[in-house]
């Protein structure tokens, strides 16, 4: 078999496999694989197959852009995989929004799971690497001051750089701290050559989810990068505030009519204290634990309270016993 033909083949397997996986998932995911080795793409390969959370495919844009036009295009009886393809195919036109998100170097994981689910078993496997020329930094990198082990004939490459150094010990010490690099901005070959002169691996590669399609709508970062604790603290803030303020307005509603049935019991029970006035719900209050926990402490008062009661009997008596006895002495 020639190259070609096995090329084709090749070709011809990952379209069918992009074709039916088109028809099983809703869901995809398109990563980020720039800079990204062929070994972290393994590892996370084998790790969603593990846990049964998804399937992922890197191949080229082309033949991903092929696949998905592929998909949307009814089956021609004329086709030699005609029979295959029309037990397959449903109407997707919402398969060509998928086709502006395959740029650049990235991979496509189709999945059934949680976006939330999935994001720790992808964005985990980094790897540190060296500052390549024309990269764009991903961080601030700062040299902090102090010794680089460098012998002293290679002070003129940090004073070409102009970094403040002096020699100590016998090897080159930097005086003060220096920005390398910026965020956002591409690395230059002194910045790179630096770096790799002092050994320093500044930054990490790893797969990052850069959108999600769900069935023809397309979610960025600022979407799924949504926890379901964030999810579940919005709602109960909001739940909160509509409350409050059907509360104010005295608007009955489902957040609203809860406490305006605790507030009224609360002054039917203040009512009913004062006035004597009794009622099933109060009596059941009055009997409940608080006020069996509460008889003890009475007691206890009142026991308290005896002592000093006794004193005063005995004043009395003192001053009664004077009249009893007084013709005697």
């Amino acid at each position: 078999m020639s190259s070609d033909t096995t090329k084709k083949g090749k070709k011809r397997k990952l379209i069918n496999k992009l074709y039916h996986n088109f028809t099983k998932y809703k869901q995809v995911l398109v990563v980020n694989l720039e800079n990204v080795g062929s070994n972290q793409v393994q590892e996370v390969r084998y790790a969603l197959r593990k846990q049964k959370k998804g399937e992922m495919i890197v191949g080229k844009n082309t033949v991903v852009k092929k696949a998905i036009s592929l998909r949307m295009e009814q089956p021609n009886p004329e086709d030699p995989d005609y029979e295959e393809r029309k037990k397959l195919w449903s109407a997707l036109p919402q398969l060509e929004r998928l086709v502006g998100l395959c740029r650049g170097k990235v991979g496509l994981i189709f999945t059934q799971s949680a976006v939330f689910e999935l994001k720790p078993i992808i964005e985990a496997n980094k790897v540190s690497s060296v500052a390549k020329v024309g990269a764009f930094a991903p961080i601030d990198i700062t040299i902090p001051p102090g010794p680089t082990g460098m012998d002293p004939s290679q002070i003129s490459f940090f004073h070409a750089l102009s970094i403040s150094t002096k020699i100590q010990k016998g090897q080159i010490e930097i005086t003060k701290e220096v920005k390398v690099c910026t965020q956002g901005k591409k690395v230059g070959n002194s910045e790179a050559a630096l770096l790799a002169k002092l050994g320093i691996k500044p930054f990490q590669y790893g797969m990052e989810i850069k959108y999600v399609y769900d069935d023809g709508s397309i979610l960025g970062p600022e979407v799924f990068n949504i926890t379901p604790e964030e999810i579940i603290n919005k709602f109960r803030f909001g739940v909160s505030n509509l409350a409050a303020l059907s509360l104010s307005l005295g608007l009955p509603n489902s957040t609203s009519v809860p406490h305006m049935v605790i507030n009224g019991f609360k002054n039917l029970a203040s009512i009913g204290l004062e006035t004597g006035l009794k009622f099933k719900q109060l009596d059941a209050l009055l009997s409940g634990p608080a006020q069996s926990q509460a008889a003890p402490a009475k007691e206890v008062k009142k026991e308290v309270a005896k002592p000093k009661e006794e004193p005063k009997v005995v004043e009395e008596d003192v001053g009664l016993g004077g009249g009893m006895f007084g013709d005697d002495y």
